[in-house]
């Protein structure tokens, strides 16, 4: 155990020097830093600070206790990361983060201290390596539905009606990311024709925009869209359609219906559809469920 509490000390330095690494690093998407979570001066730090304290603990067979130990470490911080989540999926500050490559290199350090102690037998030495082996083997099968959890629980803290339409002869094609703590917490969908997904592309697609009901009425959404900019002024003034029907006409033959349903503000669009078969979709409104929409969010990393 004094082993093992050593190689933890030198975990902890391993592990707080690579937060402080991750936390200072420009972010590139919603979680990583330079080139992701391993680049090479968070890699080089693992072997180099390591190496610096491993002697200043007096630390036994210290040159292979770096060694293994800075090998454990990456290992098991590439596959913590794998199940972490992503910031933009709960809206906290990404230098929590860093607790993965601290967690990653205080088991690192302090199995590898403990498999080399002197008094340990070789079969104890493969059990505690073989632990570890195993642990990262999972995490890759559990990689893509923790991805999917997170991404449920997001859709869930948009704290957004959980509702999407059941479009004749169209499919709900994707659904876009999550983004807790965004201005204007949003649902994106978009439904292609059925059997014609790849061929159509979106220009050809319905996109669904799903609010908060307290975003406004039909006719305030309609007057002032989801991402008003894009629309410009419009072709001609919005008006009701039918009861609860709100359509705006814009550039390039694009046309969108507003209706508050299932206690949401939705807004169904489109460039190549007509405003017959929009305001049909807009009638199809149904609940859903968070693991449904997050099935259709396309991987990202």
């Amino acid at each position: 155990m004094r082993d093992m509490g050593k190689g933890a000390l030198v975990g902890l330095a391993v592990g707080v020097t690579q937060a402080v690494l991750w936390t200072s690093s420009p972010p590139w998407d919603g979680h990583s830093g330079v080139r992701g979570p391993s680049s090479l001066v968070l890699t080089v730090a693992v072997f180099l600070i390591a190496a610096i304290t491993a002697p200043l603990v007096r630390l036994r067979r210290r040159s292979l206790t770096v060694i293994i130990g800075g090998i454990a470490t990456l290992a098991l911080g590439q596959a913590l990361w794998r199940i972490a989540p992503e910031t933009i999926s709960y809206g906290f500050d990404r230098s929590l983060l860093g607790g993965v490559h601290l967690t990653a290199s205080l088991a690192g350090f302090s199995t590898a201290a403990w498999a080399l102690a002197a008094a340990r037998r070789w079969w104890s030495r493969i059990a505690a390596l073989g632990v570890l082996t195993a642990v990262c083997a999972l995490t890759v099968p559990l990689a893509e539905p923790a991805w999917r959890w997170h991404l449920a629980r997001a859709f869930e803290l948009l704290e957004v009606p959980l509702v999407a339409p059941d479009i004749a002869e169209h499919r709900l094609f994707y659904a876009e990311t999550p983004v807790v703590g965004d201005t204007e917490p949003v649902i994106l969908l978009e439904y292609r024709r059925t059997g014609a997904e790849r061929e159509s592309g979106s220009f050809e697609a319905i996109q669904v925009t799903v609010r908060r009901g307290s975003a406004g009425t039909a006719a305030e959404a309609c007057a002032t869209p989801y991402q008003a900019e894009s629309w410009g002024a419009p072709d001609r003034p919005c008006r009701e359609a039918a009861p609860n029907r709100w359509v705006r006409h814009g550039p390039r033959g694009r046309i969108a219906v507003f209706t508050h349903s299932g206690g949401a503000l939705v807004q169904v669009e489109s460039h190549g559809v007509g405003q017959a078969a929009l305001l049909a979709a807009a009638g199809t409104i149904r609940p859903t469920t968070a693991e449904t929409l997050a099935e259709y969010v396309l991987p990202v990393r």
